[in-house]
């Protein structure tokens, strides 16, 4: 399986390491050019663009960026249920027409309770994702260019669809663990996403999404969210994690392990559990090439990075695409910087 590689636009800042550098350079639209021409330039096929609420659109970011690029495409993220599904389609078919159908999408449904409901959103998780299965069913039908009707819980519509099907269906990709969202993803997805787990524990995520997706019908593809910290040796890459630890107290540890504890994503959990919580080289190596040390950090899902030389970061993906991994959202810090490393580093290996 040849790997299909994407990597990260900065939608609010971006640092100049790992370890919260104070000297953060922000995502001006100059910047946010850069990173995507590096990118572009460097063989990755697209570039995600996460939501949060802190910060910028992601929408209108893509569509500014997409006009100083050629053939690099978007993975917009957005949230299910902030906007009517059928004004959704409607933009998607927009931005293909704009940008030479080079739009796609991550669904997300939410797993931060203070994020939710800074946004308004205060519906409980199972019905988040029955929202976004009913979101997904008419985004599905306006895109067919198919005349429908539609009487849900969370949506009625009568004389739906576009006037003609989308010139180019955006890849949908979609994230979650727990039984309400594998499922959804299962029905609806193209790419079902895991955070940065182990080859072995991704092979059992792979297997029980294939089995609902063969339930509905269908196949799916997989995709991981996981940083990198890829050096000419080995040594220096590792070298990069010790200067990020010596910059920890055990009470950031703490605080940080708090935070993390409160969020509803099992994925998140999952990947999580691969970090012990204490400030220990060792023990924030759950497996080759993985080290679990940006938990400590911050970064959320995406707290686990491959490290090693790039002949070593390659084998590993390698060993990613043996157990059903084909897409790989990765990123470095800083961004624009990274964006070479990776690309002349490691991609050229695989």
């Amino acid at each position: 399986m040849k790997p299909s590689f994407h990597w990260f636009l900065p939608m609010y800042r971006d640092n100049r390491s790992y370890g919260g550098d104070p000297g953060a350079r922000e995502a001006t639209p100059k910047y946010l050019r850069d990173v995507a021409r590096a990118a572009e330039a460097n063989g990755f096929e697209s570039m995600l663009l996460a939501t949060g609420h802190d910060t910028k659109d992601t929408w209108l970011t893509a569509a500014a960026v997409a006009q100083h690029t050629e053939t690099i495409r978007f993975i917009v993220a957005f949230r299910a249920g902030y906007t009517l599904p059928t004004l959704t389609a409607q933009m998607i078919e927009t931005f293909q027409y704009l940008f030479a159908d080079r739009l796609d999408i991550n669904i997300v449904t939410g797993s931060d309770v203070e994020e939710q409901t800074a946004y308004g959103d205060e519906i409980a998780k199972a019905d988040r994702y029955r929202r976004t299965r009913e979101f997904l069913e008419i985004l599905d039908a306006e895109l067919a260019g198919r005349r429908y009707d539609f009487a849900g819980d969370y949506y009625r519509v009568s004389g739906g669809g576009r006037p003609a099907p989308i010139s180019r269906r955006p890849t949908i990709f979609f994230g979650g663990l727990s039984e309400e969202s594998a499922d959804v993803g299962a029905a609806h997805a193209d790419v079902q996403l895991m955070y940065g787990e182990t080859p072995p524990m991704a092979a059992e995520h792979v297997e029980r999404i294939s089995k609902l997706a063969a339930a509905h019908g269908r196949s799916v593809e997989f995709g991981i969210r996981i940083q990198v910290i890829s050096r000419d040796r080995s040594e220096d890459a590792w070298a990069e994690t010790d200067r990020i630890l010596a910059r920890l107290t055990p009470q950031q540890v703490a605080r940080r392990q708090r935070e993390l504890a409160e969020r509803q994503s099992i994925g998140q959990q999952r990947v999580q559990s691969l970090n012990p919580g204490v400030i220990d080289p060792d023990r924030l190596r759950p497996y080759p090439t993985i080290w679990s040390g940006l938990g400590l950090v911050g970064g959320g899902g995406g707290s686990t990075a491959l490290v090693g030389s790039h002949a070593e970061v390659a084998e590993r993906i390698q060993e990613y695409t043996e157990v059903g991994i084909r897409h790989f959202i990765v990123s470095g810090a800083p961004l624009l910087e990274e964006a070479y490393r990776f690309g002349e580093g490691v991609i050229p290996l695989l």
